[in-house]
């Protein structure tokens, strides 16, 4: 899924991305200076590249990583950084080729609703590390579904805004309850984009996960929560639905619409431990 305002703003900003992302190991990174020493994979020279304030907190250093390029000047940034640890992407391959086939089973009645399991998943949140089903698992957990370039205030920003409220009442009962925010365009939602899109709202990432990923995978979870989406004028129009999850990853409330209130999910979330 690409978003064509995204695209525009490179180039309003005169920056022009090579087509062929680059496949490279990161050497070391200087956060201060937001720079990043890398060795491509195909034989070229190791390279100093620009990278993002988001990317350069995260790291990187010692992974193997996916960007695209862009020439900014004499320089190069990398943009739209993934990890690329091949281990780590024959684990998501498999967790997506499992999720497909499940899609494909359940046919029409795709959808799932309260009372039944959540699916598998294997995706990368904003420090770039794999989070699966099994890490969820043990404590209860509140998912929805943003892109972070959504610009209708009354959604994904309204959405965002209602999950860190929501945070923040979590915080003061010291409750261990977490929040799962997977996007729906991971061609523009790297890691890195995820994080910065986190911090803006001043979002503890170690209650609140952004998760990224497999484009087919995600596709696939969307249809498994019923959520669904369209390109149109160069953005993507889409439902909304915000679901609370067990600690034994069962569905127990879904809540439709962008936004909610935190007050509503508490009571769920305490019912929760009120049926133990």
């Amino acid at each position: 899924m690409r978003i064509g305002a995204v695209i525009l703003a490179f180039c309003a900003a005169g920056l022009a991305a090579e087509e062929k992302p680059v496949l490279a190991d990161v050497l070391s990174v200087d956060r201060k200076a937001m720079t990043a020493q890398v060795r491509p994979v195909e034989g070229a020279a190791e390279q100093q590249v620009i990278f993002g304030e988001a990317d350069a907190a995260i790291g990187w250093a010692g992974r193997r990583i996916r960007y695209v390029p862009v020439r900014q000047g004499d320089r190069v940034r990398a943009d739209r950084i993934f990890p690329a640890d091949a281990e780590e992407l024959r684990r998501m391959k498999e967790t997506t080729d499992t999720l497909r086939r499940l899609t494909a089973d359940r046919g029409r009645m795709v959808t799932r609703m309260p009372t039944e399991l959540v699916p598998d998943m294997a995706l990368w949140n904003q420090d770039g590390k794999v989070v699966t089903k099994r890490d969820l698992l043990g404590r209860p957990f509140v998912l929805n579904f943003v892109f972070t370039s959504c610009r209708n205030a009354k959604m994904c920003p309204a959405a965002t805004r209602c999950m860190k409220q929501l945070g923040d009442a979590l915080d003061k009962s010291g409750s261990e309850v977490r929040l799962v925010t997977i996007s729906f365009d991971p061609e523009v939602d790297s890691p890195g984009t995820l994080r910065a899109y986190a911090d803006g709202y001043g979002i503890d990432g170690r209650r609140h996960l952004f998760l990224t990923g497999d484009e087919g995978q995600i596709r696939d979870l969307m249809r498994q929560y019923g959520i669904l989406t369209a390109e149109s004028d160069g953005t993507i129009v889409h439902n909304a639905a915000t679901l609370v999850v067990s600690a034994e990853g069962r569905i127990v409330r879904r809540f439709e619409g962008a936004t909610f209130d935190a007050e509503q999910i508490l009571q769920s979330l305490s019912s929760l431990r009120s049926a133990r």
